[in-house]
């Protein structure tokens, strides 16, 4: 069977481990990883338990790709499973989409979780757990109380996320216009000055 996006995407509709059977024939990581890659948006009966085999695959792209599809599991995510990869996964990019993955749940239960994150050395994996937090539970009074101290935190990045999300005095104004829309009278027209000086008009 030649591989191609559209004969992935029939076969991940056909929920009788069809996606596991063709993983399991191909004798190459990058057809493999062709395939994990062009999953798209995975079924909601979708059996996606061949993924977590492919967590202890040696090539570090597989893995990652395994964990974005896990990712994907509507809510069937089996969470101390990724957890357990995190602490021993040496790839920062496996790692920090492990942190993505499981925020992107929005799942309460995962509290506990992505507090362990906070505790990482890169701040990318901290950065993704406060977002995953907020997520979660924006007025939870425990997330609040383990994130507004890191208004401190050394990370100029970090600090920004905090300070914006509990600090910051006034939210930014939403716009009345959808994205793509403006005033008429700035339709079509060249602007000339200093970009600081402008933006706020």
């Amino acid at each position: 069977m030649m591989l191609t996006k559209e004969s992935i995407s029939a076969l991940k509709l056909n929920e009788n481990g069809a996606i596991a059977s063709l993983i399991n024939s191909q004798k190459d990581a990058a057809s493999i990883n062709f395939i994990l890659e062009n999953l798209g948006r995975l079924p909601q009966n979708f059996n996606g338990a061949f993924l977590y085999d492919l967590l202890n695959h040696e090539r570090p792209a597989i893995r990652l790709n395994a964990v974005r599809n896990i990712g994907k599991l509507n809510g069937n995510m089996k969470t101390n499973i990724l957890f357990n990869l995190y602490k021993n996964e040496t790839d920062t990019s496996v790692r920090r989409e492990i942190v993505s993955s499981i925020g992107r749940q929005r799942n309460i239960k995962n509290k506990n979780v992505l507090f362990e994150f906070l505790k990482d050395q890169d701040p990318k994996i901290i950065c993704q757990a406060i977002r995953g937090l907020i997520a979660v539970g924006r007025q939870d009074k425990e997330i609040k109380e383990r994130l507004e101290p890191l208004i401190n935190h050394p990370n100029e990045m970090i600090r920004t996320i905090v300070y914006k999300e509990y600090f910051a005095k006034e939210k930014t104004k939403t716009s009345e216009f959808a994205h793509a829309q403006t005033y008429s009278f700035l339709k079509n027209m060249v602007v000339k000055g200093d970009v600081c000086e402008i933006l706020k008009y």
